[in-house]
């Protein structure tokens, strides 16, 4: 495409130059400018995207003002619904699909047919105390109080989109007391390795494996490396593209590759491409249908190139426990990159890009590792410098 002169486009739509496709900007409720690609090249189609989208999206926005008046009166499955929706604008899918889920247990405890305004402080602390004793049936531990609270901070954000959070709930309302321990497991050279042979074993574990290399050699997180499309990898100029509508933070980014990330990313293009994949849309990770009795029944399809697979939790937990490192999560890799990079002496400002973190507080956690490093580099420099210093000092014979 860069090559060839794109041809001339309606007015408010624009050829997207990070990939071939078409796009246009719009704004959200809060003024907010979005970009939105129209997954096309046909202006034709692409106008007629635009049109619909902003429909919708005028559509949703009316809605929200007819209700805002009575949004109090609805009950807690509706307003979380609106509340979900409005938050889309500046999270991303998988966002919000993880809160959906933890907010389930709130709609549990306080019942979908709630009134909002009848939530009680009383009440909450309740949920907050009932909550903390329960068995987590993932983690087959006892829900934390970091989980607790942000299950309430998502009922506290429903409740404030509603207009019931009240200055009375704000100054008496309390958070469970945490263990700011945010940084997760590191592993060491020894234990990757370890991982690499045990899974090289079993053909069940490969296809972890490899995406685990991806993400020690990236710092990318598990979501991304998941939606990667063939179009996103660019192994000769060394980086792959994180899309905004992907990311965590909603913003793109172009993670460098280091070598061990380019050996998994070509196993894993290859495999795509021995699936059928080849089109620049298709997923470098196709959903598998034949695991899905659902999808399974509907179609003679056993992969769908136009969807992500959706998880590798199963077989990774069972590589890890192969090599006596049961709890170490896949997002541990991310920490795990992070800390070497800090070992390394990498600035800060750099590891922020590369990662794609939004702010300097969750960077700093590796400050001190930063520090070891540039200790370490002190004692090598002086070592090198002791006959220069010995001389100066006039110790030298």
């Amino acid at each position: 495409m860069k090559d060839k002169k794109r041809q001339r486009l309606p007015r408010g739509l624009h050829w997207d130059p990070k990939s071939q496709y078409i796009s246009f900007n719009w704004r959200d409720s809060r003024g907010k400018q979005h970009g939105q690609s129209t997954h096309t090249t046909d202006p034709a189609r692409a106008l007629i995207f635009k049109l619909d989208f902003l429909k919708k999206q005028r559509a949703s926005l009316d809605q929200i003002e007819n209700a805002t008046e009575n949004l109090s009166t609805l009950n807690l499955r509706q307003v979380s619904e609106m509340y979900f929706n409005w938050k889309r604008a500046s999270n991303s899918a998988n966002t919000i699909s993880r809160e959906q889920k933890m907010f389930k247990s709130v709609l549990r405890f306080f019942g979908s047919q709630t009134v909002v305004r009848s939530i009680s402080l009383a009440k909450i602390r309740q949920y907050q105390q009932e909550r903390r004793s329960h068995i987590s049936s993932h983690l087959k531990q006892q829900v934390t109080g970091r989980t607790v609270n942000y299950e309430a901070q998502l009922l506290r954000g429903v409740m404030t989109y509603a207009g019931c959070w009240t200055s009375d709930l704000a100054t008496q309302y309390k958070p469970l007391r945490q263990v700011k321990s945010r940084a997760g497991k590191v592993a060491t050279k020894e234990q990757l390795m370890n991982i690499i042979a045990a899974a090289k074993t079993n053909p069940y574990w490969e296809l972890a494996m490899y995406a685990a290399a991806v993400a020690i050699g990236t710092g990318c997180r598990s979501c991304e490396i998941k939606n990667l499309r063939l179009q996103d990898i660019h192994l000769e100029a060394g980086k792959i593209v994180v899309r905004a509508e992907i990311a965590k933070n909603r913003r793109e980014r172009e993670p460098r590759l280091m070598a061990l990330a380019q050996w998994g990313l070509r196993y894993l293009l290859n495999r795509a491409t021995a699936l059928g994949a080849g089109k620049p849309e298709h997923y470098l990770l196709p959903l598998n249908l034949s695991k899905s009795r659902r999808l399974s029944k509907a179609t003679e399809q056993k992969w769908n190139l136009h969807q992500p697979m959706v998880s590798w939790v199963k077989s990774w937990r069972k590589l890890v426990e192969k090599c006596g490192m049961k709890g170490f999560r896949f997002h541990d890799l991310r920490h795990t990159f992070r800390t070497l990079g800090a070992e390394a002496g990498v600035p800060l400002e750099v590891m922020m890009a590369q990662l794609g973190h939004m702010d300097r507080e969750t960077s700093l956690q590796y400050v001190h590792i930063q520090q070891h490093a540039l200790e370490r580099a002190r004692q090598l420099i002086e070592s090198e410098q002791a006959e220069i210093l010995a001389f100066a000092q006039g110790d030298a014979p």
